[in-house]
């Protein structure tokens, strides 16, 4: 357990170093004495050791000494050394299953042994090219797996993503390679459920998560970021701060800055509003608070929220961003952090006082500090109040408990501010302790020279000493001196813990800990860099990677825009927090108060070595600690921090025709806007080398790009660096926006000159079949240097469907052109109807496909498929069907069905194609994902899903025995089949049978399934499809029953189907 605050690094390099060993010659002598340190904790796949200490008397000897492992007897690891005094034995732990082993430990006239864990020492990271998605677009995943090490290792995983309904979409087995690296994708459909979407992935015990976004968005054209004056305003005090609004290629927004300020009583509510200009940067105010309700989770601190915009000049285009200001009632916070867990009574002990602002900066104060120590019996043995002055927000406070004290009780405070901590004492039998601290008390770096020293109530000759670091021994050494003194190795980072016991003449072992930070270095150096700085849309160039050797780099480049709306990017502190998880029990713990503490523990040797991760395994007396009955009337909380505080109220250019001559020339029509540009794999040469021509897109924005490399040499590696993309005269190519068929519309152009003269532009639409120009085809506009301009054309939309509009601006020195995309979208409600026809040798037939009334003009649309057989249509003919409108829960199934059945009836007659299978997967997916967006609460499916008062029956019969078909050529989510099944039984009537339940808009669907036997061998069959055999014997037995009274021939042949299917005798009557 981590008992005070930990400093993390900003990196980490966590190659581990052959382990050290530091010590006195060992004397020659027999073996009558060991201490064994084993770890709590085995990672499979990894190098353990298990630390010995053999006595001769009170010196050090040498023996040869052999750990084994074992599972139910059956022996699963050996190792032996010579161990010359102290030492380690090494083990390399295999690949073994998580569980509880046996850890035995023999030596020259020892056998010892204790139960251990192994568990899985894999590091899952998962990435995605973007945190947000619109309907339509590919979610491209990348899974890094690694060890302790941070090197690669390959394994077998599986890649799983759930829906904003939590809806199991997909899921893939991989296995990342050589390099740890495996990538997968996955199409979202045009509907799918919009909201938080969860990939992850899981190797064995390992997993690891990150979220997503699925929704309709526009990316922003600018970022608006509020940098307030400090982190925290007393109630009393004005709130202040500085807005900067900047493009995404770096230049400034003019417009104007909008900042409303809201507290929290209880409610929401507004009480304040500010205005002002902006030219790219401004200050703002607005007044005090005055009161807000404290938050008991947040130490009482309150909240306002600032919702900050800004409209641009030119064309009114807002953007919004909030900020969460801290209001508090006083302005310092105490902690009290005690150098160790425990104190050791007579020695002298430390406690670190904190004094800073609500939001963490330090502060200089004057602190009141009462100590109250008391013993086995709660009587008060001492007593001592000090005035400590802290300087740069920290002082040290030094104390010596009494003999005979058992807890120690701090009291800090400073005007209003308030903090308490108890401490309580370690256990020995015989009164005898040693204490550790670090003599510089700071993170060290590798290379550094650490320095401790040891205290002890004993006459102490001998000090033998461990350096734990994520669980594993990576030093060991003793020491007759109370100095102790070791350089910092790569594999302390980024934090670790100094063990030190003494063995004392009675054979009682004393011992202590204290962690300390490392700053640690990267594992990999890596650079990834574009071969100019700044480019030009459609400019050849390149990206180039230097690695240490050989390497495999995991390339990924967005439009900086996207990270606006959100960020997801890989970095170290995902690293860290990993290692934490995996490797470290959490720094801190918070946890509610208690009404009736519970007793008071004090720790003794043991739990002193089980704290600092190790098991210990001797022939000495390790003692264990004890507990301490509070008395009844001790209500006082041993958790420190500061008390709960609520903040209290206080007093109180009109556009004309120009001509074209003089203009220049339009160099590049600009249409390719991606927000991913960049997502490949590329290997470096034996010298860390490669390189990857590209070409600039079109956006004038800034690319982010992120170099994620593995080596199996070097392991993990991450750099990052950007391109800005810019012209000085440009026009803005905002994302689709929809309009409606026969609806006037405004397309609203800005007109960006960053130029230094003032220039005069020739603004043209072209016009296009799909609309009506209800405006000037051409328009001028003076825009001066370093500005933004603007006009507008009216234009009424007549084709629907996705449409392209270019627009072109000229001016005497420079040009652009860009062609836009816009959704026109009909008047109407989209309606479908489909009938189905079966056709003799030579027959023919005619179909009646009348229109109904009141159809939208140009609307109308009709699709014949001639299968030539029963099965239905063929993949040649699925692409038409990608670009249909998929309409309600009903129609998405008449395209999925097909798509499944004769997948299914293809890979089953060994006919499958990649190629065939590749484009129908995508549409199986999408159309999964499609249908989800119908399923309702209770597990069922209707047309619109819970829109609708109650499911279909038939249609989710029809879901669950499609779903249950295509499970085996893509993921389906056994729960959505579960719950369906269960919702279709629970409306089952007490004989068996089904009746009709819900709406269903397409009646086409259910073909000849009409009337009660008809359905209820439907149903039944869907259920015995989807293997729930078990509910479909009542309708089986119901069938039974009716059999002989049925006379029409397609409820015969669908109920003869259901008894053979269900494996009854009638079937064959």
């Amino acid at each position: 357990m981590r008992y005070r605050k930990l400093l993390w690094p900003v990196l980490i390099l966590a190659l581990l170093a052959p382990l050290a060993v530091s010590c006195s010659s060992p004397a020659t002598g027999k073996v009558d004495g060991y201490v064994a340190l084993v770890p709590r904790v085995l990672r499979a796949g990894e190098m353990e050791s298990v630390s010995l200490s053999l006595f001769s008397g009170e010196r050090l000897t040498s023996g040869n000494v052999q750990v084994a492992l074992r599972q139910n007897d059956q022996l699963v690891l050996q190792a032996s050394t010579l161990i010359k005094g102290k030492g380690t034995v090494e083990l390399q732990v295999p690949q073994l299953a998580k569980g509880d082993y046996e850890i035995v430990v023999s030596g020259p006239g020892f056998t010892d042994r204790a139960q251990v864990q192994v568990q899985q020492g894999i590091l899952l990271f998962l990435e995605t090219d973007k945190p947000i998605y619109k309907p339509g677009q590919t979610i491209l995943m990348r899974l890094v797996a690694l060890n302790s090490e941070l090197k690669p290792v390959s394994t077998q995983a599986t890649i799983e993503v759930q829906d904003a309904k939590a809806i199991k979409v997909f899921k893939q087995a991989v296995t990342t390679d050589e390099f740890g690296m495996a990538t997968v994708e996955l199409p979202l459909s045009s509907e799918p459920n919009l909201g938080v979407w969860k990939v992850s992935a899981q190797a064995g015990d390992t997993s690891t998560e990150v979220d997503v976004r699925v929704e309709e968005y526009v990316l922003p054209k600018y970022e608006v970021a509020v940098d307030l004056a400090k982190q925290w305003f007393l109630v009393d005090e004005p709130i202040t701060g500085h807005v900067t609004a900047e493009y995404s290629f770096g230049k400034p927004v003019r417009g104007e800055l909008q900042v409303r300020a809201s507290r929290y009583v209880g409610i929401w509510e507004e009480f304040a509003t500010f205005t002002a200009p902006i030219e790219g940067e401004a200050d703002f105010q607005v007044q005090a608070a005055g009161f807000v309700a404290g938050v008991p989770e947040a130490g009482g601190l309150g909240n306002v929220t600032l919702d900050v915009s800004v409209v641009e000049r030119a064309t009114g285009y807002e953007e919004k961003t909030t900020e969460l200001v801290t209001v508090a009632a006083v302005p310092l916070n105490i902690q009290i952090i005690p150098e160790s867990p425990v104190f050791k009574p007579s020695l002298p002990f430390n406690l670190l006082l904190v004094t800073e602002t609500p939001d963490g900066e330090p502060v200089e104060a004057s602190v009141s500090v009462d100590v109250a120590y008391q013993d086995e019996d709660y009587n008060q043995v001492g007593e001592e109040q000090q005035r400590v002055e802290t300087k740069r927000g920290t002082a040290l406070l030094r104390l010596t408990p009494p003999a005979e004290a058992v807890t120690l009780n701090v009291d800090a405070s400073s005007g209003d501010a308030y903090a308490f901590k108890e401490v309580t004492a370690g256990y020995s039998p015989s009164g005898n302790f040693i204490h550790v601290e670090q003599l510089e008390p700071t993170i060290l770096g590798i290379g550094d020279r650490a320095n401790f020293r040891v205290s002890s109530t004993s006459e102490a000759r001998h000090f033998y000493y461990e350096v734990v670091s994520r669980d594993r021994v990576v030093f060991t050494g003793s020491s007759d001196s109370p100095d102790i003194a070791f350089s910092v190795t790569p594999a302390m980072a980024p934090s670790a813990k100094l063990l030190v016991y003494q063995i004392l003449p009675t054979s009682e072992v004393a011992a202590d800990f204290i962690p300390f930070d490392v700053q640690g270095e990267y594992p990999h150096q890596v650079s990834a860099s574009f071969s100019i700085e700044e480019a030009r849309p459609g400019d050849d160039l390149q990206v180039d990677v230097q690695t240490e050797g050989p390497a495999k780099v995991g390339l990924v480049a967005v439009d900086r825009s996207v990270f606006i709306l959100a960020e997801n990017r890989l970095n170290l502190q995902q690293v860290f927090a990993e290692l934490e998880r995996l490797y470290m029990q959490p720094q801190a713990e918070l946890h509610k108060a208690e009404l009736l503490p519970g007793p008071i523990v004090i720790p003794g040797a043991e739990e002193t070595f089980e704290d600092a991760g190790l098991l210990v395994l001797s022939d000495k007396r390790v003692p264990q600690g004890k507990e301490i009955e509070r008395p009844w009337f001790e209500f006082e909380l041993a958790a420190g921090g500061v008390m709960d505080r609520a903040a209290v109220p206080t007093a109180e250019g009109t556009p004309t025709p120009a001509a074209g001559q003089g203009l220049a020339e339009v160099q590049r029509v600009r249409q390719f806007f991606p927000e991913t540009w960049i997502w490949e794999e590329v290997m470096t040469d034996g010298e860390g080398r490669a390189s990857l021509p590209v070409q600039a897109p079109d956006s004038i924005t800034t690319w982010d790009l992120r170099a994620v490399a593995l080596s199996p040499d070097k392991g993990l590696g991450i750099s990052e660096t950007s391109l800005v993309v810019f012209q000085p005269v440009c026009l803005p190519a905002d994302r689709p926006s929809t309009a409606i068929r026969g609806a006037a519309c405004p397309s609203e152009v800005a007109r960006y000159n960053y130029l230094d003269a003032q220039q005069e532009f020739l603004v043209e639409i072209e016009p296009a079949p799909w609309f009506d120009l209800l405006d000037e085809a051409a328009k001028s506009v003076t825009v001066a240097g370093n500005d933004i301009g603007g006009v507008e054309f009216m234009i009424r939309p007549t084709t629907v469907g996705t449409q392209l509009v270019k627009i072109t601006a000229r001016s005497g020195e420079a040009a652009d052109a860009v062609i836009k995309s816009l959704i026109v979208e009909p008047e109407g409600v989209q309606r479908e109807e489909v009938e189905n026809v079966v056709l003799a040798a030579g027959a023919s037939r005619s179909l009646d496909m009348a229109l109904p009334e009141g159809v939208i003009p140009d609307s109308a649309r009709a699709y014949v498929a001639l299968p030539g057989s029963f099965l239905p249509q063929p993949i040649a003919g699925l692409d038409p069907l990608r670009q249909m409108p998929f309409g309600c829960g009903a129609q998405n199934m008449i395209l999925f069905a097909p798509d499944a059945f004769i997948l299914k009836y293809l890979k089953g007659t060994n006919q499958l194609k990649p190629e065939i299978m590749a484009k129908a997967e995508t549409l199986l997916i999408t159309g999964y994902q499609r249908e989800l967006t119908y399923r309702r609460a209770d597990g069922s499916f209707s047309a619109f899903g819970d829109q609708d008062p109650e499911g279909s029956l038939f249609l989710t019969a029809f879901v669950l025995k499609t779903f249950a078909q295509a499970k085996d050529l893509i993921f389906i989510d056994d729960a959505v089949l579960a719950d369906a099944a269960t919702w279709i039984t629970q409306r089952q009537n007490p004989d068996g049978s089904f009746e009709a339940v819900g709406f269903l808009a397409h009646q086409e669907l259910m073909g000849g399934v009409q009337g009660k036997d008809a359905l209820t061998a439907y149903v039944a069959i869907a259920l015995l499809e989807a293997g729930q055999a078990d509910a479909a014997d009542k309708a089986i037995a119901y069938l039974e029953g009716r059999l002989d009274a049925i006379d029409d021939p397609y409820a015969l042949a669908i109920v003869t189907y259901a008894l053979e299917l269900g494996e009854s005798p009638r079937a064959q009557e």
